[in-house]
């Protein structure tokens, strides 16, 4: 798998550190930023923001889905 050319930032709770799909997004070159017991928003109830995704083992399914869609926020295609 290669390293990718737009990478993105991503936090992630930290129980889900170890999943092999979170590991192969840092492989492929993204910035995980785990969010670790005491950090203030680890198991609240809502998270709300313009590009949040509710990600656990029933949603994974949807992970590159997420990928595809942060990154054409992030990236946004010129007009021309």
């Amino acid at each position: 798998m290669g390293r990718t050319p737009k990478p993105l930032t991503i936090w992630v709770d930290a129980r889900m550190g170890e999943w092999p799909e979170i590991e192969a997004l840092r492989a492929q070159g993204h910035t995980l930023r785990l969010i670790a017991n005491g950090w203030e928003t680890v198991d609240v109830d809502l998270i709300l923001g313009p590009t949040c995704w509710l990600m656990d083992e029933q949603h994974l399914k949807y992970l590159d889905l997420a990928i595809k869609s942060a990154r054409a926020r992030r990236y946004p295609k010129e007009k021309e």
